[in-house]
């Protein structure tokens, strides 16, 4: 297994049957669901909550991994929005939507929009399956549908846009409509629930990467992997111990983005890699601003519109009290049509001054409170599903090619954990009918 991110510590955990090796180049497993610590309180450091559907299948899956969900789901209201100098709290609910800063007409439209997502929400499963239903909301932007097909105002697109680019990479203006729809259906769903682990998804990682044996080996980075005969050879660098050794297998889960894979790859493992390069990334960063934080936000997520420089914050502890120690974690996913390179040129402590003006520039006072900044995910690429890319993803790239399995999020193009988890599990179900054909 190379590569411990969610996909590849479900993808362990399913066939721990078996002696499965993990690979990690990481200091710690876990990809994007990461965890941070001030002065004894967890918060999330990267990936931060999930979508409890209620779902028997998910259910019995975290109940295994011994995750209390009954004791993470997020108390109301889930989602705030910060315009305009003023808090919306629960606006992603009808009742939330009524109180939105737009036209009547506008409200209305999104009211009918929220009751047809309702109905696509009963046929729309589209993780783990090579069909997209209604394919041809693929092939345009959210923004044009929302302002062209639905006749919606910009200030629709506008409130929507922090949402998009932290979750989906990029604006409405660059996302499918199909992806953004697909995301904006769970948060207006009445039958899903947010839920959260103190520490963000970091839980997750930390139960399935507990549950192998042998461990996690980090600090191991695959140079290059060979297909043979009977197996597949592996060239591998150990950064702890400076030296270079070889490995071979009887198959190989590659549970790494494409950006990454496509350079790992012979030419002969029987991809065209050209097709690799069809995959777009954004890069983000995560500030976690820790001090004596008294800003109180009403949502669990708050998003915070025409901010560019960050998109959206999360307190821990939710409620302030008085000389406590809170965390306040912001994310700033990038310009995505920044690459990562540029972002790459900007000293760490010149992007935590710039995340802290703009969250001072919002909420006054909140500087002088903060004695300590740590970013993370400097730099994480983050799949984006631009228009068309869905459609051209499901069921047109081979998830497997002899003994090398493919295994990421990125494969289901939409950048989730259940989709991380999804893509998972059907790599160990392809390793389990190899190692026994």
């Amino acid at each position: 297994m190379v590569g411990a991110g969610l996909s590849g510590l479900t993808s362990a955990y399913q066939l721990r049957e078996r002696r499965v090796l993990v690979l990690e180049a990481g200091e710690v497993p876990g990809g994007v669901c990461r965890q941070g610590s001030y002065q004894g309180l967890a918060y999330p450091a990267g990936s931060a909550y999930f979508y409890y559907l209620g779902d028997p299948s998910w259910e019995a899956w975290y109940s295994k991994l011994g995750l209390p969900l009954a004791d993470s789901l997020v108390s109301k209201p889930v989602s705030a929005l910060f315009y305009g100098g003023r808090w919306y709290p629960d606006c992603f609910s009808k009742p939330g939507l009524q109180i939105l800063p737009l036209p009547r007409r506008a409200i209305n439209g999104l009211v009918n929009l929220v009751e047809r997502l309702a109905v696509w929400e009963e046929v729309w499963d589209p993780l783990g399956s090579d069909n997209l239903p209604n394919p041809e909301l693929d092939q345009i932007t959210l923004a044009h549908f929302l302002e062209k097909e639905q006749g919606l105002p910009p200030q629709v697109t506008n409130i929507l846009t922090p949402y998009c680019r932290s979750c989906l990479g990029a604006g409405p203006e660059a996302i499918s409509a199909w992806a953004g729809l697909f995301f904006l259906m769970s948060e207006f769903s009445e039958k899903s629930r947010t839920a959260a682990f103190p520490g963000g998804n970091a839980m997750i990682a930390r139960a399935l990467a507990q549950s192998l044996s042998p461990p996690v080996r980090c600090g191991q980075t695959l140079v290059r992997l060979e297909p043979t005969r009977h197996g597949v050879d592996l060239l591998v660098w150990d950064s702890l111990g400076s030296r270079g050794y070889r490995l071979q297998a009887g198959g190989v889960i590659l549970a790494l983005g494409k950006f990454a894979a496509q350079h790992i790859l012979p030419p002969h493992a029987g991809w065209n890699l050209e097709i690799f390069k069809g995959f777009r990334y954004s890069s983000y960063v995560v500030a976690a601003l820790c001090g004596r934080i008294s800003l109180e936000s009403p949502g669990y997520e708050n998003w915070v519109v025409g901010e560019e420089n960050l998109s959206d914050f999360i307190m821990s502890p939710r409620t302030p009290r008085s000389g406590e120690a809170r965390v306040m974690t912001v994310f700033a996913p990038q310009p995505y049509a920044q690459n990562r390179e540029a972002l790459l040129r900007v000293q760490p402590g010149d992007k935590a001054k710039e995340l802290l003006t703009a969250v001072e520039s919002h909420f006054p006072g909140t500087a002088r409170e903060v004695e300590e900044i740590h970013l993370y995910r400097f730099g994480h690429s983050q799949i984006v599903p631009y228009p068309g890319f869905l459609t051209t993803l499901k069921g047109n790239i081979a998830q497997a090619q002899g003994r090398i399995i493919l295994a990421n999020s990125d494969l289901e193009g939409l950048p989730c954990i259940e989709a991380a988890i999804v893509q998972g599990q059907k790599a160990a179900r392809r390793a389990r009918t190899l190692l026994t054909g």
